[in-house]
């Protein structure tokens, strides 16, 4: 029993530890990332091309890679692969010099299938290739996989001859292989660079920083996951840190949490509002992981999972917008109604300086819009039980991360209503707190508004990028 604690403990622990595991790939679980390592000499260009795919990627990119469908890659299914994407990647690298594109070569190829997240692996691809006869002039373009989120490096050295360039000389993460865990490191993303070679022999080339490999954290899910089969007990531990995962996920910046204390505060709402809430946000982002999860098992390597963020962001910045607006139009009408009663009657009622609270379709319009956009970590879940045939259990583990949202949702809403009623009780009969309440429906309809906007507005910017 105190095993299984510890063990439970552990497994928390790492759920805690997911954004350090993050770490590994610093854009997310979707990205492709490439790193481009060009050293000129006085007779030839080598090539050091690497990519670095995430778990979601990697995981379609191994179904294509395992030709014959049987779960496993074999040597000769490899071999294969290799020969093909080599040759393939080499058709958007492009080495031009002196106006005149240089023909590239594979001098080595590799490929390894590092671990990632909740059992899933990497991908992580290496091609090496020689061009010879540069010039003076020397431009390189590298538009692989241009549609796809990433970090992208080029670094050039010279090695006998003196470069001049803008290009970096080292690269900033040990190819691909230690990210910076600065927040302040930008991400790069060269996709193209010029150099000019100046007179040979003039300056010899340094040696290339020697490549670290990412420490990544134990992943305690990913091994709960694959002996889900072997007991109940790791099974339970594997539902619960998904659960815990879930709930972390829900705490953390996002999901409508400031919609939510912006509609229960406005608008009073009660303790059944708070649960309906909590409970749509849950479901809609639990729909959402299922949906794109299966997109990802069962269309074409060609669909990017990524690719749709963009619009679900939009859908949700438009709800939000439009109930937003309802409740300014609706707040702005009580007000003219307040203050014709007033000029009528020369008194006015408490009651009528809140707006009521709208329907239950509003509200699970509103908790849909929290969680419309799914989480890359609940798809990774999915996918990770899904590639040891763990169907059943991939989607209980949804269901667990669902539950998890919903609890913490919950409780953030259920906290927002006894602290909005504690207030009433203990302030109520002031001044302050009565001019609180007839201030506050307009200021939190206002706040919705513009969560709304901003949302909006920022899924616009990113899909006419």
């Amino acid at each position: 029993m105190v095993r299984r604690v510890w063990t439970f403990t552990a497994t928390l622990v790492a759920v805690i530890a997911v954004p350090v595991a993050a770490a590994a790939h610093p854009l997310g679980n979707f990205t492709i990332n490439q790193y481009l390592g060009v050293v000129v000499g006085e007779e030839s260009v080598t090539l050091d091309y690497v990519v670095d795919m995430a778990e979601i990627p990697a995981f379609q990119e191994r179904r294509i890679i395992d030709a014959n469908g049987d779960e496993s890659i074999s040597a000769e299914e490899e071999g294969d692969y290799l020969a093909a994407v080599c040759q393939d990647r080499a058709g958007g690298l492009a080495v031009v010099t002196d106006g005149s594109p240089m023909t590239l070569e594979v001098s080595q190829r590799g490929i390894e299938f590092p671990p990632g997240q909740a059992g899933l692996t990497t991908l992580r691809l290496e091609c090496a290739y020689v061009a010879h006869g540069p010039g003076r002039r020397v431009e390189l373009t590298n538009s692989n996989y241009a549609d796809r989120i990433g970090w992208r490096e080029i670094v050039v050295r010279g090695d006998g001859v003196v470069i001049s360039t803008d290009l970096p000389g080292a690269s900033i993460s040990n190819r691909l292989t230690a990210y910076p865990l600065d927040p302040s490191t930008s991400t790069p993303d060269l996709r193209r660079g010029d150099l000019i070679i100046g007179a040979a022999g003039v300056v010899m080339a340094s040696p290339s920083p020697a490549a670290t490999p990412a420490r990544l954290p134990v992943d305690m899910l990913g091994s709960l996951i694959g002996r889900a089969g072997t007991g109940l007990g790791s099974a339970a531990l594997a539902l619960l840190a998904a659960a815990a995962l879930g709930a972390g996920h829900a705490l953390a910046p996002g999901h409508g949490k400031t919609i939510m204390a912006a509609y229960l505060v406005g608008n009073r709402g009660t303790i059944r509002q708070a649960l309906g809430l909590g409970l749509a946000v849950a479901v809609s982002h639990t729909v959402g992981v299922l949906a794109l999860g299966l997109a990802t098992l069962f269309l074409s390597r060609s669909f990017q999972p990524e690719t749709i963020y963009p619009y679900l962001s939009a859908a949700s910045g438009a709800i939000v917008l439009a109930i937003g607006v309802a409740l300014v139009v609706r707040v702005v009408r009580r007000l003219r109604h307040n203050h014709a009663h007033r000029d009528g009657h020369d008194h006015h009622h408490d009651h009528q300086d809140l707006p009521a609270s709208f329907g239950w379709k509003t509200l699970a319009a509103l908790g849909m819009s929290g969680g419309l956009v799914p989480s890359a970590s609940a798809v990774v879940l999915l996918l990770g039980a899904v590639s040891i045939g763990q169907v059943e259990f991939g989607l209980a583990l949804i269901g667990a991360f669902g539950v998890g949202m919903a609890v913490a949702m919950v409780t953030v809403g259920l906290g927002l209503v006894l602290a909005t009623r504690f207030g009433q009780r203990r302030f109520g009969e002031g001044v302050v707190w009565r001019r609180l309440s007839i201030a506050l429906p307009a200021v939190m309809a206002m706040v919705v508004t513009g969560v709304g906007a901003v949302l909006l507005i920022s899924a616009g910017e990113t899909l006419l990028r």
